[in-house]
């Protein structure tokens, strides 16, 4: 009778108001949706909930599905994506050539041929945007003269350069001159495009104009003749008289292993980035000083700076981009060594950062990791980390925060001073001089408790010990990093990350209520990890957790808190876990099965055999498991033969499922990149800083998109 009363109450609800809360769910709901009755499959079926299709890594999208909806919503399709879709065949992906009113489309991190592409562009004449990934199969000479056309048209235009390349490589981009936002995309991590050089176009290709260009992303590259090949194309134009491109994005880096300092001084030349339209600015990586007052007075409107790796970068420079940039709302100081001083030898100042704290209102995301600023390494001078802490609690707007461990550290001097130089009761006066535990009454003495309180909205959050490297690092390093008997990396924290950053500290992160992102990383001070038994409640909107190296070289002391954490987040989506000499154990696969919307799974320990039953029955509890990447101590062959039972017995039910069982075997990122999806290594994989490192999206008019500022935090929430 029940069942029969809420059937009549839904009956009651009109068309018109079950649409209006269907345009509220993600695509991938409506999908389930549709199933519940005929009525809502018809209503399911309204072209306005397709207009924008949004599939973007939809790990229940098959082949067959997407045929599918393309045969029921071709002529509904104007905007479509399918980012991070990387398991979908280009045979399937060619029935989007049905789809002859798309205008976006967004074929990133899928495997799309020539032929493919061709294909899809020759029938969508109205196509102005194209986003996919140009590998070392495409081939010019494929695309049709119809596809042409419609390269002619595009506005938009996103190339990923995923993995290794030996040749000439600039896709469709010297097809489409009337383009307005360039975007080239590699990984400094994983690409090498070793041999990249600018050829003269043939004459009927057209050539490309840059005097209507308002957009230029081209970072990730560890070959600065990338972009200067990219630029010899580009102001061809403007070398001849045309009028220069009025920017509102200039970001040109390639990471911690790569400068541009010519490079960046030909293109300021060409394009004169310091205009008063610029949004968008990355000047990282650089060895000169920042620019000076009179050029970023220019920029006044500024809302997204990048600047990481740069050496020359101090606080009075800091001081100039928040007198002059108010509107502010990304700062990206990774790897700036200098910036909290007057000088490279450590003279401390804060006052720059306390100018971007006072004139930036509206910043949401900073990182200021990736560089020691403490006590260590033979300065001078005593680091004011109770400023630190101080100043940063005063932009009340974060969302998104990176910071040294070092540095926000709270020193037992000054916890003595702010208790109020009396003995707590749970300690002797012989203990006096090592207080390393506080009550939860006494965590307001505690640096990080001053940021909790000061920044209420902080959803990310990454607190990384700066020198600490995973077992999975960049190519670059190998000869550089020092090892162990075992052939495994050694971390030397510094004294200052090891003396201030213990339990205490970290059980302040969990008073962060809208925390969804937690990222922790090269802490020796932690013991027990007692703040995992707070974290499940305290931080229920928790989807994403990594754990690397915590606690003293060695040792893994918080593995029972860590199981009793993990058996109380059912809503935990990605893990991410690396611990040298953890074991992986029954007990640690089994408090994996709470976490029932679970969908990526990385480990990383050299102990420890994988038990096939247990790992099987992990994919059975946990339905949406869809990405494992375990990296043990395993035999080859073992794991060989376990990645190949769970791929023949869940692939079908799962498309998108992705299994690396490998042996711990020091393998860099080069070897990583041919047995693990680009997606997966970019936004989960790697260990690194994610904070500020992407520019913001904008919208058609050129303005930043409301949704990107406060960057991807819900593109994997449920």
């Amino acid at each position: 009778m029940a069942a029969g009363m809420d059937r009549d109450g839904m009956e009651k609800i009109s068309d018109e108001i079950l649409l209006h809360v269907l345009q509220l769910l993600r695509l991938e709901d409506i999908l389930d949706v549709r199933l519940v009755s005929r009525r809502f499959s018809r209503i399911c079926q309204d072209k306005t909930l397709w207009r924008y299709t949004e599939l973007k890594s939809c790990y229940r999208l098959s082949d067959d599905l997407l045929k599918n909806i393309i045969s029921q919503q071709a002529v509904n399709i104007q905007h479509l994506s399918l980012h991070g879709c990387y398991w979908l065949h280009s045979t399937a992906l060619e029935v989007l050539s049905r789809c002859l009113k798309l205008q976006t489309l967004d074929l990133s991190h899928c495997r799309v041929t020539t032929k493919c592409l061709s294909k899809i562009l020759s029938a969508t004449k109205e196509l102005r945007s194209l986003a996919w990934d140009v590998e070392g199969g495409f081939r010019p000479s494929f695309l049709s003269q119809a596809c042409k056309e419609t390269l002619k048209k595009l506005k938009v235009l996103k190339q990923i350069y995923p993995f290794e390349v030996h040749q000439d490589l600039f896709g469709v981009l010297a097809f489409c001159p009337a383009l307005e936002r360039i975007y080239l995309l590699g990984n400094v991590q994983l690409s090498n495009v070793a041999c990249w050089t600018y050829n003269p176009l043939e004459e009927d290709e057209a050539a490309v104009s840059a005097s209507n260009l308002k957009e230029l992303v081209c970072y990730g590259f560890d070959n600065s003749e990338v972009a200067s090949s990219v630029f010899n194309l580009l102001t061809g134009s403007v070398n001849q008289g045309d009028s220069r491109p009025s920017l509102r994005t200039y970001c040109i880096s390639g990471g911690p292993f790569v400068t541009y300092e010519k490079a960046v001084g030909s293109y300021a030349q060409a394009f004169n980035p310091y205009q008063p339209d610029l949004l968008q600015l990355d000047l990282s990586s650089g060895r000169e000083g920042l620019c000076s007052i009179s050029d970023l007075q220019k920029t006044s409107e500024l809302q997204f700076l990048r600047l990481s790796y740069n050496f020359c970068l101090h606080s009075y420079d800091l001081m100039t981009v928040a007198t002059v940039c108010r509107n502010l709302r990304v700062l990206n100081l990774h790897g700036c060594r200098y910036c909290f001083s007057c000088s490279e030898r450590f003279d401390w100042d804060m006052s720059g950062l306390e100018a971007v704290a006072e004139y930036c209102p509206h910043l949401h995301s900073l990182n200021l990791s990736g560089a020691h600023h403490c006590n260590s390494f033979g300065c001078p001078n005593n680091f004011p980390s109770d400023q630190l802490a101080d100043t940063i609690a005063k932009m009340k707007g974060l969302v998104s925060l990176s910071l040294p461990a070092c540095a926000v550290g709270t020193s037992k001097k000054s916890k003595k001073l702010r208790i109020g130089g009396t003995v707590p009761r749970y300690q002797t006066t012989a203990s006096c001089s090592r207080i390393s535990h506080c009550s939860r009454d006494d965590l307001r003495v505690l640096n990080l408790w001053k940021v909790v309180q000061g920044c209420p909205d902080v959803e990310e959050l990454e607190l990384l010990g700066v020198g600490f490297h995973s077992q999975l690092v960049h190519r670059a390093l190998h000869l550089k990093l020092e090892r162990d008997t075992s052939g495994f990396f050694i971390y030397k924290p510094c004294e200052d990350v090891k003396a201030r950053i213990k339990d205490d500290d970290l059980s302040c992160i969990c008073e962060w209520k809208k925390l969804r992102r937690l990222t922790l990383g090269g802490l020796p001070g932690v013991t027990t990890g007692e703040f995992l038994q707070t974290l499940p409640e305290k931080c229920p909107a928790l989807r994403q957790l990594s754990l690397a190296n915590l606690g003293p070289t060695g040792q893994c002391t918080y593995t029972q808190n860590l199981l009793s954490a993990l058996r109380r987040m059912p809503h935990l989506q990605d893990l991410r876990f690396e611990q040298p000499n953890f074991n992986v154990s029954w007990s640690f696969l089994e408090s994996l099965y709470s976490c029932r919307d679970l969908q990526r799974l990385c480990v990383v320990a050299r102990n420890g055999e994988i038990d096939p039953n247990l790992t099987l029955k992990l994919f059975e509890k946990c339905k949406h498991l869809v990405v494992c990447q375990l990296f043990t101590g395993q035999p080859v062959l073992t794991s060989h033969r376990l990645q190949q039972l769970i791929k023949q017995r869940y692939l079908q039910e799962r498309p998108a499922l992705h299994v690396a069982i490998l042996p711990l075997q020091q393998e860099d990122t080069r070897t990583l990149s041919q047995v693990i999806p680009m997606v997966h290594l970019e936004e989960f994989t790697m260990y690194k800083s994610r904070v500020g490192e992407q520019p913001l999206e904008l919208d058609r008019n050129g303005e930043v998109n409301s949704q990107s500022t406060k960057g991807d935090l819900m593109q994997n929430s449920s």
